[in-house]
């Protein structure tokens, strides 16, 4: 398959779960649905266009964090408007707790990879506005006050493979995919993120993944094929993916 990989950056990022309802909690690193909306931004889509252009059937998408990260929560005053002249003086707010990913360090920045192919014909101009970094809309961290930064991109070949033994993934894995995990010093996560919506935003497909803290490669036994991603790039030699 036709394919490109990049990164992303940015000091702040916020990916809300679907679950929560008052309290804006974070995933640790882009869900599936988030990376579909950034590409559809790239691309110039307008909102809940592309639902069914950029599906799971149609775009293959793979994550993997680039190093560790750390959570804060800080409270957010929202105000109820329900006319323009309540944006400057509102009659009520409410506070909301929320929270923010951002690096381990103060100087650290946060970076996810993005795998991302396709047969279809969006493809090649996704590559062309990425590598010459022309952007429909911004690219930001999961929400439009984080803007992120697109680095490190590269056109690439990801093609399927099998193995019966223990095989290093580089990425986000379907926990239903493994078989068995070899035992290391890991600091899994696990979460249960969307992975499709429907023409009304309602979450049509979610999963449930695996990743390490740290952006570590885990060692496992699959049950079904897992993906090469083959570049020009020294750094994407060999690295293999599995498809959120």
């Amino acid at each position: 398959m036709k394919g490109v990989v990049f990164d992303i950056e940015g000091k702040f990022a916020h990916f809300r779960k679907f679950y929560t309802n008052s309290s804006s909690l974070s995933y640790s690193l882009p869900p599936r649905t988030t990376v579909e909306g950034l590409i559809a931004s790239i691309l110039g889509y307008e909102r809940d266009s592309y639902y069914k252009v950029l599906s799971s059937n149609k775009l293959h998408i793979a994550v993997k964090k680039n190093g560790p990260t750390r959570s804060l929560t800080q409270t957010l005053n929202y105000i109820k408007a329900t006319s323009v002249s309540q944006l400057c003086f509102p009659d009520e707010h409410t506070q909301i707790p929320f929270e923010i990913i951002t690096g381990c360090n103060d100087d650290s920045i946060v970076s996810y990879r993005i795998y991302a192919a396709s047969e279809e014909g969006f493809m090649e101009e996704l590559q062309e506005r990425l590598i010459k970094n022309k952007f429909a809309y911004p690219p930001c961290m999961g929400t439009v006050f984080f803007q992120g930064d697109i680095e490190n991109v590269q056109r690439c070949e990801i093609y399927s493979e099998k193995s019966n033994e223990y095989v290093p993934i580089s990425s986000v894995v379907p926990s239903e995919k493994i078989e068995n995990i070899k035992i290391e010093n890991y600091q899994l996560v696990k979460e249960r993120m969307p992975r499709d919506f429907d023409e009304n935003r309602e979450i049509k497909k979610s999963g449930t993944y695996i990743f390490d803290h740290r952006g570590v490669k885990i060692d496992l036994k699959l049950k079904n094929d897992y993906y090469v991603v083959k570049s020009g790039e020294e750094s994407y030699k060999s690295e293999n993916i599995l498809f959120m």
